[in-house]
């Protein structure tokens, strides 16, 4: 339960597929996005259509008609944690070398465990910013390939 009412950043687990096993076929094998990672954050990217119709009187209907969801990480580079090993490995990668899948699980406002999975792009890697006395600070898009599978807990 929440503090408050509030809800903990650290309480999110996210996760990327670092390699492909062969049984079953396609199956990921998922390392946390975890070490050196200190902020995340989510964005929808969505598609809305504004319908004005004579009998709104001026005012706008919405009607969201497709997203593109995407979320970003930063933080501080940590050479041999194994996701950001991998991620960093793809940076001079194109086409289906940036591919993975990604994993977020969190606990919802009823107490239930959601997992979201969705097969991924990385995007607009960084793996070297800062001043010459800092550590490296990162970033990564994960943008979702298509529609994610979400389950909440059984």
């Amino acid at each position: 339960m929440a503090a408050y009412g509030l809800l903990t950043m650290y309480n999110l687990t996210a996760s990327i597929g670092v390699s492909q096993g062969s049984d079953p076929p396609g199956t990921w094998t998922y390392a946390e996005l975890a070490e050196g990672f200190d902020n995340i954050a989510e964005a929808l990217n969505e598609v809305v259509q504004q319908y004005f119709f004579l009998s709104d009187k001026g005012f706008a209907k919405n009607h969201v008609t497709g997203m593109a969801p995407a979320f970003t990480l930063t933080g501080r580079r940590v050479v041999g944690d194994q996701a950001q090993d991998y991620i960093f490995s793809k940076k001079y990668g194109l086409d289906t070398d940036r591919q993975s899948s990604f994993q977020l699980k969190y606990t919802d406002a009823q107490s239930e465990e959601v997992t979201i999975t969705c097969d991924c792009t990385f995007c607009n890697i960084q793996e070297w910013s800062g001043a010459s006395t800092d550590d490296s600070a990162i970033s990564v898009e994960i943008r979702f390939d298509g529609k994610p599978t979400i389950t909440p807990a059984a």
